[in-house]
């Protein structure tokens, strides 16, 4: 497997685990902003909040990381 090869694969993988991670992080917004949301134990409304918290402070790791590497690719840093 080439280096160029490697990158493509490790960006492919960045771009599939930031879509699972944005798409969990909506359906526990969604959850938190319901109606039904609102009847939940307060416990578990705040750890569903650490959980979105915790999630977002990886999408940005990821992010600056598919950055960097989409720079040594010669793609541009967004995209």
């Amino acid at each position: 497997m080439t280096d160029r090869h490697a990158e493509e694969r490790e960006l492919e993988q960045l771009d599939s685990t930031l879509a699972e991670l944005r798409s969990q992080v909506q359906e526990v917004r969604d959850q938190l902003g319901s109606p039904e949301g609102g009847s939940a134990d307060p416990a578990d409304i705040s750890q569903l909040a650490t959980s979105v918290e915790e999630q977002e402070d990886l999408i940005g790791v990821l992010e600056d990381r598919r950055g960097k590497l989409r720079e040594r690719m010669g793609l541009g840093a967004s995209g």
